[in-house]
């Protein structure tokens, strides 16, 4: 599954920049003015059934909104300020039959949840290399990970403030090039239910310090039919303030890893692609893929009370993640850009 994973995102590669390099090139972005985009759509796919249709049959609705916006603007020759933003949440809803072949809506799961802001700003030198600092916020509309189905609100939360190098080797209007690699400090806050009944919850807090290399392409490729945007994130921790409790040890119920505390410190990898086809001006199709390599969540704090038993065992038994994460979505909506 892996080298099939990984054959096809080389492919898609190949094929991208075979495609970029004969595209032509554009302008470099002006000085002194906003480069403003909104992108938003609204991908939505239906199917129902009477009660007594030949060959049953259930009904489904699949539906997810996404807005990506960008501001960024080169101030003069030695200032750039960029700020970006998604929002994604998606939901599916599917139908059962009873007992008797009646058919009912089930609840709606979640398939898509996503809220990222970051606000970048560059001194652009002579040089080609442009210092940089970043303040970014991530977090979920709803947190849906409980096993007894709760949900809460805005969970995790993780606040990520970022200093090095850039360099952009590609900056022009329709194509971009960005990397950078510098220090990041991270403060997690995630909420988690104190039982398996009941609402209660309770919030801790940790912190991460480490390093960062972030690659950010994007492209409008055969006449503007084709958008391809790729951010890989590597992030090694360095620190991690729940470590010490994993090191310390304590008692739970649920088969944790014996190693658990040199999860945390393992690099992550972050690697998300969309490829956009525009049919029209508001009919897409969308091509979503992601990889993701977390060893273990730190925004799950290990919480240990007086008797040395792990409270937010659970939660901590679901963090750990020895394999990569893959989602892939292909999706036709209708959407819309505002320039």
């Amino acid at each position: 599954m892996k080298r099939r994973i990984m054959i096809l995102a080389v492919g898609a590669l190949v094929a991208t920049f075979a495609a970029t390099a004969l595209a032509q090139e554009e302008e470099e972005v002006p000085i002194g003015v906003w480069q403003k985009k909104v992108d938003v759509r609204l991908n939505v796919l239906q199917g129902s059934f009477s009660d007594n249709w030949n060959g049953g049959g259930t009904g489904s609705v699949v539906w997810t909104g996404n807005i990506d916006g960008l501001w960024e603007k080169q101030f003069n020759e030695r200032y750039n300020w960029r700020n970006t933003l998604k929002l994604a949440y998606g939901q599916t809803h599917n139908q059962e039959r009873d007992a008797d072949g009646s058919l009912f809506w089930k609840r709606p799961d979640k398939t898509e949840d996503l809220i990222d802001f970051e606000s970048m700003l560059r001194w652009t030198l002579d040089s080609g290399w442009d210092p940089y600092v970043a303040l970014g916020l991530k977090s979920m509309f709803t947190d849906k990970n409980d096993p007894f189905g709760r949900t809460i609100n805005f969970n995790p939360l993780s606040l990520r403030a970022a200093a090095g190098m850039s360099k952009k080797f590609i900056d022009q209007e329709k194509r971009s090039l960005l990397t950078r690699v510098g220090v990041v400090a991270i403060q997690n806050r995630r909420a988690f239910f104190l039982d398996t009944t009941g609402d209660e919850t309770q919030s801790e807090q940790s912190t991460e310090f480490g390093a960062e290399l972030r690659v950010e392409y994007k492209v409008a490729a055969l006449d503007e039919r084709v958008d391809w945007e790729s951010i890989l994130v590597l992030t090694q921790p360095f620190y991690y303030s729940g470590k010490k409790t994993f090191e310390d040890g304590f008692n739970s119920v649920l088969p944790v890893p014996d190693d658990i505390a040199s999860y945390s410190t393992v690099v992550d990898v972050d690697w998300d692609n969309t490829f956009t086809a525009n049919i029209t001006k508001v009919i897409s199709v969308k091509l979503m893929v992601r990889w993701v390599y977390d060893k273990y969540d730190n925004t799950v704090k290990p919480v240990v009370d007086e008797n040395g038993d792990l409270i937010n065992e659970v939660d901590v038994f679901q963090a750990v993640r020895k394999a990569g994460q893959f989602r892939q979505a292909l999706a036709l909506g209708f959407g819309y850009t505002f320039n």
